[in-house]
């Protein structure tokens, strides 16, 4: 009878050894989809950032993109893209650059001086930078995470002179 109740007692930590190891496997499991998931949504908000910065400037400059209305110049210490526009025979200036870790839009009328702080932010970017390479084409470098820089090429169709 005492070699029975052995057996039984070894059944049962069997058993009770197999779910642990199920148990355990489970959790295992989990927490490598957890950081896979994880990884994966980091990535995809980085990628969906850095298409947001550059579908934005890339898009703005095309909206307005007429003779010489485009240019890259200095805005109180931040290399911009500046746009130039008029409405209602007003000389509105659009700059986009980076400043305290955003990249930000600021429309204001020409004869006005505001600095860069008060420009609306548009996305948070660890470096922005802007190379005139030409007179129509320019080259521009997003950093958003601190680890990998986009860089893309942006060309000012109306080759800025006055024919268009």
């Amino acid at each position: 009878m005492n070699g029975k109740q052995d057996r039984h007692i070894i059944d049962i930590l069997f058993v009770i050894s197999l779910f642990a190891l199920f148990v355990l496997s489970a959790v295992f499991l989990i927490s490598i989809g957890a950081g896979i998931y994880s990884k994966t949504m980091l990535n995809m908000n980085t990628n969906f950032d850095s298409r947001t910065a550059i579908a934005y400037i890339t898009e703005k400059v095309h909206q307005s993109d007429d003779s010489g209305n485009v240019d890259i110049e200095d805005f109180d210490g931040c290399t911009s893209v500046k746009i130039t526009s008029v409405i209602n025979n007003l000389e509105y200036i659009t700059y986009i650059y980076e400043y305290d870790g955003f990249l930000r839009e600021l429309t204001m009328r020409s004869d006005v001086v505001l600095s860069p702080a008060a420009g609306t932010p548009i996305i948070e970017v660890k470096d922005f930078s802007l190379n005139d390479l030409s007179q129509n084409l320019f080259r521009c470098d997003v950093n958003i995470d601190g680890t990998e820089t986009y860089s893309f090429y942006v060309s000012v169709h109306s080759g800025g002179d006055d024919n268009g």
